[in-house]
Order: structure tokens, then C-alpha cells, then sequence
């Protein structure tokens, strides 16, 4: 039985890859077809984790790639360019197989499992689903028209799930809850600022992934080891940089 489990990160990255490349085949079927390979991720980690991992360790540490798969899927809907359709295909398969790997590892070699694995990969996640959400949820609002509360809410509900589900391990749930509140608030303003700022919607998506994951990263600099201070220079230089570049740059609408 082992030996399936030791499979299925393989055998759900592949479903998921085919599942993208389906969906883009048969559009009017959207979002079913994709939707299917996101199910395989949640049914394998689940039966993974089945008297190993608790569910609440489970939900915890795998929701951030469901969220990732999903906004990818989200994503899907104003790709046009075959290159843009093979990244969003490529960033689906390798989640898929990073995360069920490192679960699997959790769950059945400990040893095996490099410390604090999954949080940190579920940090790596958080810049790519901030710029496919803000940017797909732009482009709704200004090719379709849709309700500019449906981004506000989407932005806010993001902020605050994915500020609980990077939580850094040493954090007590009382932090915990300081920062949900904190990436509720910081989702708002995203999407308050998404539905006013005459950007293109890839600018968009980039100024909520940077400003998002300027405030996690800072986040980082209250627990112990501490970065070096040198560290936080580049890191915020870089950050205000790359935002004034991307706002004298990008062509406003």
C-alpha cells in the first residue's frame, strides 16, 4: 500500500497537468474540467495524511496549494497566450508534486522531512497567487464588468486566509488572530485600490503581490533568528524600487 502513496505526488501532478491542458481544449467547459484536478490534490492529501497527520495539521499546511491550484484555475480564464497557458500548467504540476512530496514525507519518513517544509513552500506560493488573483479579478471588472465588490471580498477573504496559513510555527494562536485581522484589513485595501487605479490588470497584480508580501515579510522580522538588518535594507530598497518602477512604467488607462 505504501508503494501507491509513494506514487501519488507523481500520478496527481500529471492529472492536474492533463486536467489544465483538457480544460483549455474544451473552454465551455470551464471551469469543471480543471476543477477535477484540483480534487485529486484534496483527495490524495487526504488519504495520505489518514492516522498520520491530524486534519486540522492537514488543512492547515495544505490549504495555501489548494487556494494556489484554485487561483491558477481562476487564472485560466484571461490567459491567452499559449506561453502564459504552459506557465499556468507548469506552476499546477509543480505544486502539486512539491506539496504531496513533502506530505508525504511528513507522513510517512519524519526524518525524512526538512523542517518547517510545507510553511515555507506555502510562503513561496503567496507572491504567484496574489499576482494571478489581483490580476484576473482586474480584468473581470474591466472586460465583463463585474461587481467591484466581488474583487474587494475576494482580496479581503485571501488576506486574511493567507496570513492565518503562513503563520510563522513559533506564533501563538493570539498572533495568529492579530494577523488575520491585520490581512483582512490589507486585502481590503488591495481591493479598494485594484477597483479605483486606471492600471493594465498585470500591473495590478504585481503592486498587490509586492505590497502583500511586503507586509508578510515584515512579519518575519518579529520572530527569532532575526534576519540581519543589513538583509532588511535590500529586501524594502528592492520592494520600493520594483513598486515605482512598475507605477512610472506601466501604462495608465
Amino acid at each position: 500500500m505504501i508503494f501507491i502513496y509513494r506514487l501519488l505526488p507523481l500520478l496527481s501532478a500529471v492529472f492536474v497537468a492533463f486536467s489544465f491542458w483538457l480544460q483549455l481544449q474544451y473552454p465551455f467547459q470551464y471551469p469543471w474540467i480543471a476543477l477535477v484536478g484540483v480534487a485529486v490534490l484534496f483527495i490524495s492529501a487526504f488519504l495520505m495524511s489518514q492516522g498520520r497527520v491530524k486534519l486540522s495539521d492537514l488543512m492547515e499546511k495544505m490549504l495555501p496549494t489548494f487556494i494556489f491550484l484554485a487561483t491558477l484555475v481562476f487564472s485560466l480564464l484571461l490567459s491567452e497566450s499559449a506561453v502564459g497557458r504552459w506557465i499556468i500548467i507548469c506552476l499546477g504540476t509543480i505544486a502539486t508534486y512539491l506539496s504531496l512530496e513533502l506530505l508525504f514525507l511528513l507522513a510517512f519518513a519524519p526524518p525524512k522531512y526538512p523542517v518547517h517544509g510545507l510553511s515555507r513552500v506555502n510562503i513561496a506560493y503567496v507572491p504567484i497567487i496574489l499576482f494571478y488573483a489581483a490580476a484576473t479579478s482586474v480584468g473581470l471588472m474591466t472586460f465583463i464588468h463585474t461587481p467591484i465588490w466581488i474583487h474587494i471580498t475576494l482580496m479581503a477573504v485571501l488576506g486574511l486566509v493567507l496570513f492565518r496559513t503562513t503563520g510563522h510555527p513559533e506564533a501563538t494562536r493570539e498572533q495568529n488572530n492579530r494577523w488575520m485581522l491585520i490581512g483582512l484589513i490589507l486585502g481590503l485595501h488591495l481591493g479598494f485600490m485594484g477597483a479605483v487605479l486606471p492600471l493594465s490588470m498585470y500591473a495590478q497584480g504585481a503592486i498587490a503581490m509586492l505590497l502583500f508580501c511586503g507586509l508578510l515579510r515584515m512579519r518575519r522580522y518579529l520572530y527569532h533568528p532575526l534576519p540581519k538588518k543589513a538583509q532588511a535594507w535590500v529586501e524594502g530598497v528592492a520592494a520600493v524600487v520594483l513598486l515605482i518602477a512598475i507605477l512610472t512604467t506601466t501604462r495608465w488607462l
